[in-house]
């Protein structure tokens, strides 16, 4: 707490001002209004002298801005007193901070009241939540920041702000949806969309309003306007958030017009779960469910919530209280059901798979795996194999995992479940990536196919993944950078915890094939510690590494790998980026010359060299593990042993399609024969370097990294 008066109030949602009591205080000249800007931004870290002083002039700082810069803190100080006393601006390492209580700026409060209504709104409790997001918009009174563009860190918190204001907009309107309204919303709809033709959840909640107004011509009117614009701005087709409402109005589909109670929160989660792949939406109402029937001690119901609130995937809650919450209540509901209920049985499952998960192991879950097999339970099996499948993460389990999901497709037939035939073609086209089969491809346009006869939007999501993937393997970066961000969106839409790490691997994809990756370095730097990541996941250590080497930073190379590996390499646990961290590891020890890594990735990454590199669920693909067989041996010093690779690493990736990772392969194949220097290397070093030039040049990558 900092101490200061109830009565004041610093507002940075649109103009700033100071409030103390009645009375706008005069906060003296611009450069004042930017110093005090800066410090509310920082929200109490120490802002340094240095970085005050690039902010408020630039290039053009006085000679003796430093002290320039005490006087200004001096007078902001007499400024302030009427609201906060003379100890509001602190002198802190390596500068000065503010001392504030967040709830006195009301970019604070927004923040707080915004999480709290989507806290609720997930919890099933529209009413409460619509409260809170309308609280936390009323507070804007323009745009945050107002007056501040010329000052580039208060323009990117500016910027920060209104992705926020947006996001409560549109969680509030979802409120609204939730609570029956509809034609009450039409009108500040239209608005909204004109205002952002871009934002697809805009769209879709104006068809929503529309056909609950009774105006489905209008909806569906809306659906070709908004795909209009959609293709002519940014070149796509509309998500599949946008073509499921098309499908449901062309339907008339009563979920459009029901609310979250009218069919009860049970029933309605497990529609949301299996039939839409609506994670978000899903867990909404088997939280109520849980709790009702806890409240109740109705054990059946209580089950059946727990189990669909694990979601559709493993590891779907990846925050140390989700985890905890989750594995509680599994283990709650395991205590209240019959043992020889096939609820129990599925209850095991899913704690077995969740476990395995964590540990990076799967022998429990294969156990289950055959108990269901025998149980004569075909829900549960159908579980059972697609948990299982979710469990064998690392390489060395493909075949394995074929068959899993091969007898997924099959027992599907038996549960009657459409959701367990998506799983199973999913799990079969994602293993066909992996293994670098040439009817991948054939087997994802099946995917499709099923999912345009109705969309479910958790595994549309993992299916436009995927073709960011392939774009990105064409070499049509500016495509696929588009593609990506709809994804990216889509998975949001679907409340995957996914959308975030999958789109910063197509980015980290892309951007390494154009030559560009140490422009991530930043965004790699906040993300390698997000919550949102696998507990198993370690590639945006890798990421992060190979970046920093790219960018000139070897301390921060050196730092990432060491955390990535630990004591030795063999430590990093088997996940389903086990190779894409594998391949970082031997692109950041070439950079750095660590012979030793180089030799260990190599021992590891040998046994699955002639696999592709590929991250999760095969959304980004880094070419064939030949190249970085091949890096690790130039390392190592093994020259015949790099260009061996490297020249079969081309091979592959000519195979597999993928462009921009020929032309790659072909540049450090080029670079191997060079460092040999054997009879006919030089020529055969300027061919290879010369067709690398020359389809770096058509795809607009750069060849200098």
């Amino acid at each position: 707490m900092s101490g200061i008066p109830r009565t004041a109030d610093f507002r940075v949602l649109g103009a700033l001002e100071v409030v103390a009591g009645e009375h706008v205080l005069a906060l003296g000249g611009p450069q004042l209004r930017v110093l005090l800007a800066l410090l509310l931004a920082a929200g109490g870290r120490a802002v340094g002298v240095g970085t005050l002083v690039d902010e408020l002039w630039g290039p053009h700082a006085p000679h003796d801005a430093d002290r320039t810069v005490r006087t200004y803190v001096s007078r902001l100080r007499k400024s302030l007193q009427p609201a906060a006393g003379a100890a509001v601006i602190v002198t802190r390492a390596p500068g000065y901070a503010l001392l504030l209580d967040p709830d006195l700026l009301d970019a604070g409060r927004f923040e707080r009241l915004a999480a709290a209504g989507r806290a609720a709104l997930g919890a099933g409790r529209p009413g409460e939540a619509a409260e809170q997001l309308a609280a936390a918009l009323a507070l804007w009174r323009g745009a945050a920041y107002d007056g501040f563009d010329e000052t580039p860190s208060l323009r990117t918190e500016a910027h920060r702000l209104t992705e926020l204001r947006d996001n409560a907009l549109e969680d509030r309107i979802d409120a609204d949806l939730e609570r029956g309204l509809g034609r009450e919303l039409v009108g500040e709809l239209e608005a909204l969309t004109a205002a952002h033709p871009d934002h697809e959840r805009f769209w879709a909640q104006l068809m929503k309003a529309l056909y609950r107004a009774g105006r489905q011509a209008d909806a569906l009117r809306t659906f070709r306007r908004a795909r209009q614009l959609l293709l002519e701005e940014a070149g796509v087709e509309p998500s599949p958030l946008l073509t499921g409402i098309q499908r449901q109005i062309l339907a008339h589909d009563t979920a459009l017009l029901a609310s979250a109670d009218e069919s009860g929160p049970l029933p309605a989660g497990t529609r949301a779960l299996l039939d839409d792949g609506d994670l978000r939406t899903s867990r909404r109402h088997f939280e109520i469910a849980y709790e009702r029937a806890e409240r109740a001690g109705d054990a059946n119901v209580l089950a059946r919530a727990a189990l669909g609130l694990s979601g559709l995937w493993v590891h779907e809650h990846r925050t140390a209280t989700g985890v905890h919450q989750m594995r509680e209540r599994l283990h709650h509901a395991l205590s209240v059901v019959a043992d020889d209920d096939s609820l129990a049985l599925r209850l095991r499952v899913r704690q077995a798979g969740e476990a395995d998960y964590r540990s990076g192991g799967h022998a429990e879950i294969l156990a289950l795996l055959e108990e269901t097999r025998v149980a004569g339970d075909p829900v549960a099996h159908a579980e059972a194999l697609s948990i299982a499948h979710h469990c064998l993460l690392g390489p060395e389990h493909g075949r394995l995992r074929q068959s899993l999901a091969w007898e997924l497709i099959g027992e599907s037939l038996r549960t009657g479940r459409r959701a367990d035939r998506l799983m199973g073609l999913l799990w079969h086209t994602v293993d066909l990536f992996l293994a670098a089969d040439p009817h991948a491809e054939r087997r994802l346009v099946e995917l499709e196919e099923a999912l345009a006869e109705r969309d479910n939007l958790a595994v549309g999501f993992a299916a436009a993944a995927m073709r960011v993937m392939l774009t990105i393997r064409s070499g049509r970066f500016e495509e696929a950078e588009k593609q990506a961000q709809a994804c990216a969106e889509l998975g949001d839409a679907a409340g995957d915890a996914d959308a975030m790490g999958w789109y910063g691997a197509h980015l980290v994809a892309i951007r390494w094939f154009q030559g560009r990756l140490g422009e991530l370095l930043p965004m790699l730097d906040e993300l390698v510690h997000s919550s949102s990541l696998s507990t198993i996941d370690n590639s945006y250590f890798a990421a992060r590494a190979v970046a920093a080497a790219v960018a000139g930073d070897r301390r921060k190379a050196a730092s990432s790998l060491a955390r990535l590996t630990g004591r030795d390499v063999a430590g990093v646990p088997r996940s389903s980026t086990w190779l894409v961290a594998m391949n970082g590891v031997a692109e950041t020890a070439f950079r750095l010359g660590d012979a030793a890594a180089a030799a260990e990735v190599y021992a590891l990454l040998s046994p699955y060299a002639d696999l592709p590199i590929m991250a999760s669920l095969a959304v980004a693909c880094f070419g064939s593990a030949h190249y970085a067989l091949g890096v690790a041996s130039l390392a190592a010093g093994e020259l015949d042993r790099a260009v061996w690779h490297l020249r079969t690493a081309v091979r592959h990736n000519l195979a597999l399609g993928h462009w921009p990772a020929v032309t790659v392969s072909r540049a450090r194949h080029a670079e191997a024969l060079t460092l040999r220097d054997a009879p006919g290397d030089a020529a055969m070093a300027d061919t290879e370097l010369s067709a690398a030039h020359r389809d770096a040049w058509l795809m607009g990558m750069s060849l200098a990294r």
